[in-house]
């Protein structure tokens, strides 16, 4: 045991340096959700309300009109109370929750095979090679580090402990609340509060309201011999739960939740209403064109190819996301070389454990269905609770592939060769992620805000009006943030309002002026930040701001 905690330790601390190192650089740049979340947690440290004005919201920040699930934004608080309004401060708590992950990760795999030891042992599998209760228990550990170390060097999750993303605080929460019910069949009281991580990821992140609960439902079922032996302490803990959520509720059902759904979600395309329309009409509305081209039928059909674009294996071990955000662009969310032991566990593990194999199907399932319904498929952030699926399944390939092995020297050549494949299929990741990622796609993540601010600092005094463009993203909230300006001070000058969609704008406040197509005209001495196309011939130019990769992104210049 002391082995193995001091290889779960050090895999822990190397998932820690991954998920934090240049975490304040790279990616290059807030994105405006980060920049929000920062300064939200800023506005409740020093006002106890958020950017609106609404004390100490326990359902949703309102932000931009997008209502963010409030736990991200009061983790945020402490660590900008510490490290102050920084990057560090905002993306710190996701690189936490992903090096906590990993460790989670570990003992959830461990309760997993726990379960099962009896069974192996009965079964005396022979595919397995088992011999004796001792050696399965020993490669439950074995593979339990495995899907550790595998999360702690997945593409997919290094990019998403990386930044401030929600989702990837919720996917702790998730893998946590699993663990937990798989741990009260040994400890009951923990049936009391086994369910309440699954409600901090409804608190957390969007895709979580509908993922967390299926996901909980799913660990429901595979224990529910032993919710019965411990029905009090499971009926006390669901009413806990059902308590739990209660403050969400009216949020949920609200229009402001409806909002960010029906901007989102493939059934309001009306391109798919109008081409069942066209074809119908040129069947003259026949009873048979009537049921093949009906929208309903049409919906459907969507709805599975965004279900299975997030099983591509393009997405998963070649190109990865589409979305320079969530991949580099040059590996799959996993690693390449480890899409045969992953077809390889499934395949053993549906043959030896068949229970497990289909809970961690379920677990897939449940984890892409509400992201299906959305536009953009396949969404790496959505789909975050998937990973444990793969993770498990590849350590699970990879150890039953080695003892499945009869002869030594060859059973050692397959780990060499497996070890040297999975650290040069790493390293080309973490290459390119340091070195090439940042100048590549700085301008994905609204590089130019932070250091057009910083120039201006010095030589606000001077200009009656600083008009600057959202061209590249939201640019009221990174004013706010990297000038830390006080809520009351914002609250007394802002002039914004919530658009007919629900989205909030800012037009300005103090002496900035946020504009997009139409500049205008300003009395007074002006300073204007805007993209090179918009540069009057003759402007007095006092810097152009130019992306990582030298390309110029927006321009400073005076009238």
């Amino acid at each position: 045991m002391k082995k193995t905690y001091l290889f779960l330790g050090l895999i822990v601390l190397a998932a820690f340096v991954l998920r934090v190192v240049n975490i304040s650089t790279n990616p290059p740049a807030l994105s405006w959700d980060e920049a929000s979340i920062g300064y939200n947690a800023f506005s409740i440290l020093t006002t106890g309300k958020d950017e609106h004005g609404k004390f100490l919201p326990i359902d949703a920040f309102a932000a931009f009109g997008d209502y963010k699930p409030p736990i991200p934004v009061y983790l945020t608080v402490p660590f900008v109370a510490v490290f102050g309004l920084t990057e560090l401060a905002v993306r710190l708590p996701s690189a936490l929750a992903g090096t906590l992950t990993v460790f989670v990760l570990y003992f959830l795999v461990i309760e997993f095979f726990r379960a099962l030891n009896s069974k192996l042992q009965a079964s005396r599998s022979k595919r397995l090679k088992f011999r004796n209760f001792d050696i399965v228990w020993d490669l439950s550990e074995v593979i339990a580090l495995l899907s550790a170390l595998l999360l702690a060097i997945t593409p997919w999750h290094i990019m998403l402990s990386r930044a401030g993303f929600e989702g990837n605080i919720a996917f702790l929460f998730v893998v946590f609340g699993i663990w937990l019910v798989l741990r009260a069949r040994h400890v009951p009281v923990l049936w009391l509060y086994c369910w309440l991580p699954f409600v901090a990821g409804v608190y957390t992140f969007n895709s979580a309201r509908y993922a967390g609960p299926m996901i909980a439902f799913g660990a429901l079922v595979f224990v529910r011999q032993h919710i019965v032996k411990y029905r009090k302490n499971a009926l006390i803990g669901l009413i806990i739960t059902f308590v739990a959520l209660l403050p969400i509720v009216p949020h949920l059902m609200s229009k402001e939740a409806r909002l960010r759904f029906d901007e989102v979600n493939i059934f309001t395309n009306l391109e798919t209403v109008l081409v069942s329309n066209e074809r119908r009409e040129a069947d003259n509305y026949v009873w048979w064109s009537n049921i093949l081209h009906n929208r309903r039928v049409s919906f459907v059909l969507s709805y599975m190819v965004h279900f299975l674009d997030n099983l591509e294996p393009r997405f998963l071990f070649i190109r990865g996301d589409g979305n320079p955000k969530f991949s580099i662009q040059d590996t799959g969310q996993l690693l390449a070389v480890s899409a045969p032991f992953f077809a390889y566990g499934a395949i053993r593990l549906y043959s030896d454990l068949p229970s497990m194999f289909w809970f961690l199907v379920w677990v897939l399932a449940a984890s892409i269905a509400p992201a299906a319904v959305a536009r953009e498929t396949p969404h790496a952030l959505r789909v975050e609770n998937s990973l444990p699926w793969y993770t498990i399944l590849t350590a699970y390939g990879i150890v039953t592939s080695v003892i499945s092995v009869k002869r030594r020297f060859f059973r050692y050549l397959l780990i060499i060769f497996s070890c040297v494949l999975f650290t040069a299929n790493f390293l080309y990741f973490w290459h390119t992620l340091i070195r090439h990622y940042p100048i590549e796609y700085s301008g994905t993540w609204q590089y130019g805000y932070k250091q057009v601010i910083e120039f201006i600092q010095p030589i606000q005094y001077k200009y009656d009006t600083i008009v600057l463009t959202e061209s590249i993203g939201r640019p009221y909230i990174y004013t706010l943030f990297y000038e830390k300006t006080h809520p009351d001070e914002f609250w007394r000058q802002k002039n914004a309002s919530f658009d007919d969609a629900g989205f909030y704008n800012v037009y300005g406040y103090g002496k900035y002026r946020f504009v997009r197509e139409n500049v205008g005209s300003y009395s007074g001495r002006t300073l204007f930040i805007l993209p090179p196309s918009y540069v009057p011939d003759g402007a007095s130019v006092l810097k152009e701001i130019r992306l990582l990769n030298g390309n110029t992104e927006l321009v400073i210049f005076e009238s």
